[in-house]
């Protein structure tokens, strides 16, 4: 296995080790490497001088920084299940469908300290999560399954509200965010160190910070 183009580096920095599988490795440890800068390549030489192609393989773990920048809105709209779900069912038969009138609608209550208390059911259909669900009946005791299927659809009714965070729930969730983008990036990231900064500017919080890392580059 390997790549018939070469290895190039996707980023600068030092390397700190080489692993070479196939093909000629082109930097050694300590070596500043720059993007874009071939590191493993195609060729090898025989003992007599002769190059010969060799597809590249192998690793090149260089420590660098990487940068990141996130914004966290303090005040979002967005929208919450309010705890009202209607269930409609559907006959599959023959390629056939068929509405089942036993359509139902659910609500869920909350007993909290001796009270009982109804959760709203909010109207606007529109802003309904829709869930679709596939069954096929069987025969009770026989267990032989019907040449038919239901398909049951759940409607959760959602409510459009503000959701207000505090300036540590921003941050770290803008962190999460950064070191999900790092690890999408670099998989094989090891922390070295972090620089992080946070401003606030009206309901948003700007969060940059700088990742010291060795990785496979």
């Amino acid at each position: 296995a390997g790549t018939l183009h070469g290895i190039r580096a996707k980023c600068s920095g030092t390397v700190l080790r080489t692993n070479l599988t196939s093909g000629t490795m082109l930097v050694q440890p300590g070596q500043q490497v720059e993007a874009g800068q071939g590191l493993i390549g195609t060729a090898r030489a025989e003992r007599d001088g002769t190059l010969i192609f060799a597809p590249a393989a192998g690793t090149v773990t260089a420590q660098f920084e990487w940068s990141d920048t996130r914004q966290v809105l303090l005040k979002e709209d967005v929208l919450q299940r309010s705890g009202a779900v209607s269930v409609e069912y559907e006959l599959l038969l023959f390629g056939h469908h068929f509405a089942l009138p036993a359509a139902c609608t659910r609500t869920y209550r909350v007993t909290a300290f001796g009270h009982t208390f109804s959760l709203p059911a909010a109207p606007a259909s529109e802003h309904a999560a829709v869930i679709l669900r596939h069954f096929q009946p069987e025969v009770p005791l026989l267990g032989l399954a019907l040449p038919c299927s239901v398909e049951e659809t759940c409607r959760y009714v959602q409510q459009p509200e503000t959701l207000h965070r505090t300036e540590a729930q921003a941050a770290a969730l803008a962190r999460l965010q950064s070191l999900q983008a790092l690890k999408e990036t670099f998989p094989d990231a090891e922390i070295v160190a972090r620089k992080e900064d946070c401003t606030t500017s009206g309901d948003a919080l700007d969060y940059t910070v700088t990742y010291t890392i060795v990785a496979d580059i």
